[in-house]
């Protein structure tokens, strides 16, 4: 991940990421291997002032998985009825 140019690689391919989905996969980024709640997630990539709910996170983290080819959820991994962590 290069933060100054917004760009995304993975195994040497690029990775086309809307803004919201760098910001997310950046913030998973800055803390590996650590569970962030989903209301974390969603103060810190959508702001405080969001008024959506929680399936937000849900939505953005199955497209970065889609995107990343993580299918068996290896790299982005789900820790029930708590939030998400990205494995270092």
């Amino acid at each position: 991940m290069d933060e100054t140019t917004r760009e995304v690689r993975r195994d040497g391919r690029a990775i086309e990421l809307s803004a919201r989905e760098f910001d997310l996969l950046r913030l998973l980024m800055m803390h590996p291997n650590q569970v962030l709640a989903r209301d974390r997630i969603l103060d810190q990539v959508w702001g405080y002032n969001f008024f959506g709910d929680a399936n937000n996170v849900e939505v953005y983290i199955r497209y970065l998985r889609q995107k990343l080819s993580d299918e068996p959820h290896k790299l982005i991994q789900t820790v029930r009825g708590v939030g998400y962590r990205i494995k270092a």
